[in-house]
């Protein structure tokens, strides 16, 4: 498997992850948030296939094989106990944050240290696609989140002590 048919097994595993978060979380702005994420992951998924396709038109060789067992994704919060975590952690968003971190940095350093052009030449586009799709987590984020910390008027503002 080439490291762009893993990365596009493993955005499958993670909307199907996204997709379960939201179908458990009791909280409707979180089952709306994770709703909203699965949905990103799937245009995230789209525009890989399309990366793909561009680099197999281009007849790149397959250089770059990996092990099926290494294209698993794997979740930070414990999938045994997810109604749990989602009921004591409002902020389970910073967990998928995270893992955006380090799949950027794992294709930054996979680029770093490749030995063939293609490789890291793909590794990089795929580091850029991966930070766009950062930017559009936190952006989906900050939509849910804005109508909470909305403040119309500046004279009742909560930075001031009365």
């Amino acid at each position: 498997m080439n490291i762009l048919e893993c990365t596009i097994k493993m955005k499958q595993e993670t909307r199907a992850h996204y997709e379960k978060l939201a179908e458990i979380a009791t909280d409707k702005d979180m089952k709306r948030l994770f709703a909203l994420m699965a949905s990103a992951e799937g245009e995230h998924i789209e525009k890989l296939v399309m990366m793909k396709k561009g680099v197999n038109k281009l007849g790149m060789p397959n250089v770059d094989r990996l092990e099926e067992s290494v294209c698993v994704y794997s979740s930070r919060v414990d999938p045994q106990h997810l109604e749990e975590v989602l009921r004591n952690d409002p902020d389970a968003y910073l967990h998928v944050v995270q893992e955006e971190r380090e799949t950027i940095e794992f294709f930054d350093k996979l680029g770093d240290e490749a030995t063939s052009e293609n490789l890291k030449r793909i590794s990089r586009m795929l580091a850029d696609k991966e930070r766009e799709h950062l930017t559009m987590l936190e952006n989906i984020y900050f939509f849910i989140e804005e109508p909470r910390t909305y403040l119309e008027w500046g004279e009742f503002s909560n930075l001031k002590s009365l």
